[in-house]
């Protein structure tokens, strides 16, 4: 089982705190909450997508499961939508349901495939489905009721600030479950450059530089205001920044222990509630004392 705050990425948590400091904010969740948002997305996949089961798709919605269980989360409804762009999301809050494309399985292999649910179970997780629907609709819509009215600018440029650096934690979570940045890299290659049979030999070493070169062009003054306003309103990170910032991570001891611990637990040798090592006759964790 894993804990969020084991792995969330810090600009993650400094966005997140700033948003919520935006006047107007808390007002704007209020609002989207009462009149019904979540119910107006839940009714417009369930009619228009299909709905994963054990009956339904049984070998696609088999990705599900195993990695709701090592995240120690509910499993969210899950839905295959008709289109060939390759996408997935996770919206909801009382109701949370996922959702990929047909385009992103055709596009990734199955390594690939479960990077990206392990992405999207990783926002579940880390409790970022709510905003990152409220940050959708301000996104495709701009407050398509009005109701919102003159908070929906800065309400809108705080959520998409924090929606990108959300996804950083994501990616951390997808590479966990995974076991290594591996899949989540190679991923991120596909959605950048292609399917395998043009993309399946790219340096993944040089791509990570390109996010270097692309600081770089931000030193003056002009080109990182360019460079903001570029960004300003995308929801998610370009791809070489995430790819240099997992490769980074995944090098890091915090994630070695992370992957330690999670192949402790799987062996039966780790105490789930604490996570210390144990003896297989113990009853009882010997360091906090709960039932084992």
């Amino acid at each position: 089982m894993l804990n969020s705050q084991d792995f969330v990425h810090p600009e993650d948590e400094a966005a997140r705190r700033n948003m919520e400091a935006v006047p107007g904010f808390s007002t704007a969740v209020k609002t989207f909450l009462k009149i019904g948002m979540e119910q107006y997305f839940y009714g417009v996949n369930m009619a228009s997508k299909i709905r994963l089961s054990e009956n339904q798709l049984p070998e696609l919605y088999a990705k599900l499961p195993p990695v709701c269980g090592k995240m120690g989360i509910d499993e969210p409804e899950f839905y295959l939508e008709m289109n060939p762009a390759p996408n997935a999301y996770t919206f909801g809050d009382t109701k949370i349901f996922l959702t990929i494309t047909s385009g992103l399985v055709e596009y990734l292999d199955d390594n690939e495939l479960n990077a990206v649910i392990a992405h999207e179970c990783g926002h579940i997780l880390c409790r970022h489905v709510l905003y990152h629907t409220m940050a959708n609709m301000l996104k495709s819509s701009a407050d398509m009721f009005g109701l919102l009215g003159a908070f929906t600018t800065p309400v809108q440029l705080a959520l998409l600030y924090w929606s990108r650096k959300s996804e950083l934690s994501a990616d951390r979570a997808a590479a966990i479950v995974t076991g290594s940045a591996q899949a989540v890299v190679e991923t991120m290659i596909r959605l950048a450059g292609g399917p395998p049979k043009i993309t399946g030999k790219v340096n993944i070493e040089e791509y990570a530089a390109q996010a270097d070169a692309y600081d770089a062009l931000q030193e003056k003054t002009w080109d990182k205001v360019l460079q903001t306003y570029a960004v300003a309103f995308l929801d998610h990170p370009f791809s070489a920044v995430r790819t240099r910032e997992i490769l980074r991570w995944c090098k890091t001891e915090q994630f070695t222990r992370l992957i330690a611990n999670i192949n402790m637990q799987e062996s039966g040798l780790a105490c789930p509630h604490c996570l210390k090592f144990i003896e297989k006759e113990w009853k009882f964790c010997k360091y906090c004392g709960e039932k084992l």
